[in-house]
């Protein structure tokens, strides 16, 4: 949808007639030559009319994707959604498919190495990754203050976990860790990325700690500790969940695990837990 296109949806949504829709904002006559396409709407007026009528923003979001994204950018997009797809289905051939189309359809460097990286994790061949990819990445996340904010290197960052040893990746996440507790205007969706990074990353302290005994995991307690503070919004009550998996599996406590996995079953939530360590 346009953005007229999009204003009229919400607008008949509400029951609303265009002049209640754009009242002390712009003309009535003005608004619907926006919603026709005719007029161009500034970016300050489409605002407060979106916050004027408590419309939902990524609501209104979604209704304009499709139209504003360019096609190479939605064809990555569904490239990274075939493989995330793959990885949860556990489907081996799948998922080596779903990387060979990335390495030939994709454009995005940072995506060909998230599959790659990815790919060489669930085959057990990451020590078969070249040195010198290894070493820009470290660069990337060690002097490279961006990659705490922009999306595409949070989860190139959760791909290359396993790739570093672990005084490593608790320095990584131990400066994650810091960015997010002082950001006092950290957005929903920026703290549903920090959540999965955080989540991972305790999969990971478990997935090692099962193949090395004395291996120390520093940040896992602060993690947990910071998981369980963060907002009881209901969309981020999964993580908070999920901390609780992970710290009792930490423990050793399996049969803990098991009454939560279960119970989470028992509400529909299959596919979330059978990608969870056990």
């Amino acid at each position: 949808m346009t953005i007229g296109e999009a204003l009229h949806t919400v607008r008949n949504e509400l029951y609303l007639t265009q002049e209640q829709m754009c009242a002390g904002v712009v003309s009535r006559s003005f608004y619907a030559k926006v919603e026709s396409g005719k007029n161009s709407i500034s970016a300050d007026k489409l605002a407060k009319i979106l916050f004027e009528h408590e419309i939902d923003i990524p609501y209104f979001y979604q209704l304009l994707q499709k139209t504003y994204t360019s096609k190479q950018k939605a064809h990555e997009i569904l490239l990274n959604q075939n493989m995330e797809q793959a990885f949860n289905s556990g489907d081996i051939t799948q998922i080596e498919k779903c990387y060979h189309q990335i390495l030939a359809h994709s454009q995005s460097r940072i995506l060909k190495l998230r599959a790659m990286i990815a790919v060489a994790n669930i085959k057990d061949e990451l020590d078969l990754i070249d040195p010198q990819i290894k070493h820009e990445l470290f660069v990337e996340f060690d002097e490279g203050k961006n990659w705490m904010t922009r999306p595409e290197l949070l989860r190139l960052f959760t791909n290359t976990m396993p790739l570093w040893d672990q005084e490593s990746l608790d320095f990584f996440i131990g400066r994650l860790l810091s960015k997010a507790k002082k950001d006092p205007h950290i957005s929903e969706l920026q703290q549903q990325r920090y959540l999965r990074i955080f989540e991972n990353y305790l999969a990971v302290c478990y997935k090692r700690s099962t193949q090395n005994k004395s291996i120390v995991v520093a940040r896992v307690k602060q993690i947990i500790d910071y998981i369980m503070t963060v907002s009881p919004n209901p969309q981020l009550l999964i993580y908070k969940v999920a901390a609780v998996y992970l710290k009792e599996l930490l423990s050793g406590n399996k049969e803990e695990t098991q009454k939560i996995k279960n119970e989470l079953e028992k509400y529909g939530y299959h596919n979330i837990v059978k990608t969870w360590p056990q």
